[in-house]
């Protein structure tokens, strides 16, 4: 593993700052609060295989960081970014979660979950879900893991011990990303929709669903455990902010292009919005309701999504040279990768 560019400083006053920011109904703040934009710096770490990533996921106790990548998982100690192992014969890996020492990542392509085992790499069982799983997460409150299907717009409840779906929940339209307060609620974003839905985790059912007023194509969503408000990125570039358990909508912010990724860091009280476009917007909390835009971070285009690692503030994301097929009718316009560009994107506050 080689580092291809270390510590690419992103000014204070970058280019793409924003000089207000969106508060309580989308009003602009008092222009006092502004302040000058956060630094940052940005690692990339070269990975091999070919394609493109999707999820990451951070294993604060475990101190481990999986990066899905094509056709495989890579493992890395969560501290030097060096390999531990990997997890392969995958189709489309998409998301990993952890349950009972054991990973569990969504296949698209292969419309199941398979179970590995996280410190070899090795696969343990092949787990038939629904239609092209992607997001998934462990819930505490229900100790069951939980693939999202998107063809088949339902949820895989997966009982770990087993290593079975032991419930199907359908779903109104195609589920996006997904969280859970690991209380007994979890939440998805529905992209078809412009909707959040709301379950039950130890009922295992659909209880009703958040209306996002304003918003257009939501995909990716984050969670504050303290003040209980959910972060939905929209396709008509805004973030909106709503009330976990009343589903009132607190504040709109202005994002970049094609948002897919949300991380939140509860310490820092900051929001990334992981854009397509080749910007991050980093957003500031000032209070539940109220949010500052602190600027358009410049980063690698398509590096979409995010992972947090809470100890030491860093996000992690990944990203490829892209080669951009023709376009085909009535079909989303994906890139294709480069061959042997794949990386590891780091952003540091300097």
């Amino acid at each position: 593993m080689r580092k291809l560019l270390t510590s690419a400083a992103c000014a204070a006053l970058l280019a793409g700052c924003h000089g207000g920011g969106a508060t309580d109904n989308g009003a602009a703040m008092n222009e006092a609060a502004v302040t000058a934009a956060t630094a940052f710096t940005i690692d990339k770490v070269s990975l091999p295989g070919e394609g493109r990533g999707d999820y990451l996921t951070v294993d604060n106790d475990a101190r481990r960081l999986y990066v899905t990548h094509s056709s495989q998982v890579h493992i890395l100690d969560l501290d030097t970014l060096r390999p531990v192992a990997t997890v392969t014969g995958l189709k489309a890996a998409h998301g990993v979660a952890l349950a009972g020492g054991h990973g569990f990542v969504s296949d698209g392509d292969q419309n199941a979950v398979i179970e590995f085992d996280p410190a070899t790499g090795k696969v343990l069982k092949t787990i038939p879900t629904g239609k092209k799983p992607d997001s998934i997460l462990h819930d505490a409150a229900s100790g069951m893991v939980w693939a999202f299907n998107g063809d088949s717009e339902e949820i895989s409840v997966i009982d770990p011990v087993k290593g079975a779906v032991i419930k199907t929940i359908k779903l109104p339209h195609g589920p996006e990303f997904s969280q859970t307060d690991n209380q007994g609620k979890i939440w998805v974003n529905m992209e078809e929709g412009n909707s959040i839905g709301v379950l039950d985790a130890k009922a295992m059912t659909l209880t009703g669903t958040i209306a996002l007023t304003g918003c257009d194509g939501p995909a990716p969503l984050a969670f504050d455990p303290a003040n209980r408000v959910l972060f939905a990125g929209c396709g008509n570039k805004v973030m909106v902010v709503a009330d976990a358990d009343s589903g009132k909508i607190l504040a709109s912010v202005p994002v970049g292009g094609d948002p897919d990724g949300i991380v939140f860091d509860a310490q820092r009280k900051r929001v990334y919005v992981a854009n397509r476009d080749g910007g991050w917007t980093i957003v500031d909390q000032v209070d539940k309701g109220t949010y500052r835009v602190d600027q358009t971070l410049k980063i690698d285009e398509y590096a979409k999504t995010g992972a947090l690692d809470p100890k030491t503030h860093r996000v992690f994301s990944s990203t490829a040279d892209l080669v951009w097929p023709p376009a085909v009718p009535g079909k989303k316009h994906l890139p294709n990768a480069k061959s042997g560009t794949f990386r590891l994107m780091v952003v540091s506050e300097k």
